[in-house]
């Protein structure tokens, strides 16, 4: 018996087993979606119509064709969001086509011919929606055993958004609503995020290049004079008077799209860039205090004495509530403006008609520009 079935059925099959039992254990060969050992999904990025391949996989050789029956299964995707925390939906109707839903592994062989699934239009289609499809084994033909941590394979299809952003340095926005709501005075759980991506970091002392929020108080930047120009930080990290900065254990690169986000869930103080948790530092429970008038309050590309951010950012959002990494992984390119607990959502892709960048979730946390707005075209998410 091959070594990949040791693999594939140690973590399933010993942690369903006393002890004792674990003495005894007999693996069995058994048939799962390629692919899948690590993960039952895959992401599948498109533009328009596209075509990805799905086949399946048997731990041994077949000594004889195995005929493998798979299907579209819609429902499955409220179980996948309900295990993993996600809000996917099951693609529009009349919008994709699965060639076949008969593989055959050939005798000699351990892995079917690829069947092709097909995206056929993307007409139905909702902005920022990712949609999830569930192709599950219905049956073996030769009765052998399906390995039932693999018997679906999720595939996750974003589509790539193309939009555009705004310019900073030498502009720079102020929100000067938050000044004046007293129900953001000690906000208990905060998230700040949003895509940016920079020209050129500064190169004289203080060496900062800011991104978003409040000096002193709450405050996401590139560059300090102690740390590198091309780390990220959340300086202040305010919170009861007491501060928790956190420093990134990333450097970042000139020329690139990045996702950079905090959250402080009450008790820790988190980096993350691109959904991914990069560092974190304790913290203590209270709250953070966004009606700060330090340096004129919240801004996104300024800080005190300038410290403009030389490029562009996109998709900047404020939530009273701590994402968790699943939330902040599957909105990087788009929200819901009416998503719960979502303070503040600027696009920066347009402006209303007095020149302000809008705040889509109707709270009127507008973004105000210091000067005459500029954008840069055909930006792609992801």
């Amino acid at each position: 018996m091959k070594k990949v079935s040791y693999i594939l059925y140690a973590l399933l099959l010993i942690g369903t087993l006393t002890p004792g039992c674990r003495k005894a254990i007999n693996f069995k060969d058994a048939i799962y979606f390629t692919g899948t050992e690590q993960s039952p999904s895959t992401k599948f990025t498109i533009e328009g119509p596209s075509s990805m391949g799905v086949s399946v996989t048997y731990s041994a050789k077949a000594s004889a064709d195995i005929g493998v029956n798979v299907d579209v299964v819609p429902a499955l995707v409220e179980e996948y969001n309900k295990k993993y925390g996600t809000t996917y939906q099951f693609l529009p109707a009349n919008s994709y086509d699965l060639e076949t839903k008969h593989l055959v592994i050939k005798a000699g062989t351990n892995i079917s011919d690829a069947v092709r699934f097909s995206v056929t239009s993307l007409d139905d289609f909702a902005e920022g929606v990712t949609y999830c499809v569930p192709i599950t084994i219905t049956n073996v033909d030769g009765g052998q055993d399906v390995l039932e941590a693999s018997r679906t394979l999720y595939i996750i299809i974003n589509r790539t958004i193309i939009t555009q952003a705004t310019a900073l340095s030498p502009n720079y926005f102020t929100v000067p609503s938050f000044l004046t709501a007293t129900s953001l005075a000690s906000v208990p759980r905060l998230t700040m995020e949003c895509r940016v991506y920079v020209n050129l970091f500064q190169t004289a002392n203080p060496f900062i290049s800011s991104v978003m929020g409040i000096e002193e108080n709450f405050l996401l930047r590139f560059g300090d004079v102690s740390i590198a120009n091309n780390q990220f930080q959340l300086a202040g990290g305010l919170v009861n008077g007491k501060k928790f900065p956190v420093n990134s254990k990333a450097f970042f690169s000139t020329g690139q799209w990045y996702h950079v986000a905090i959250v402080y869930n009450g008790s820790t103080m988190s980096l993350y860039i691109n959904g991914v948790l990069d560092n974190y530092t304790d913290a203590e429970s209270g709250g953070v205090n966004l009606t700060d008038s330090y340096s004129g309050g919240f801004h996104i590309g300024y800080s005190a004495g300038g410290r403009l951010l030389n490029g562009y950012v996109s998709e900047a959002r404020v939530w009273t509530k701590a994402l968790t990494a699943k939330e902040l992984q599957n909105n990087l390119c788009y929200v819901d403006p009416t998503t719960d607990g979502l303070l503040a959502y600027w696009r920066f892709n347009e402006l209303d008609t007095d020149g302000t960048v809008p705040d889509l979730t109707g709270h009127g946390h507008k973004a105000e520009p210091a000067r005459a707005v500029s954008f840069v075209t055909g930006v792609r998410c992801p």
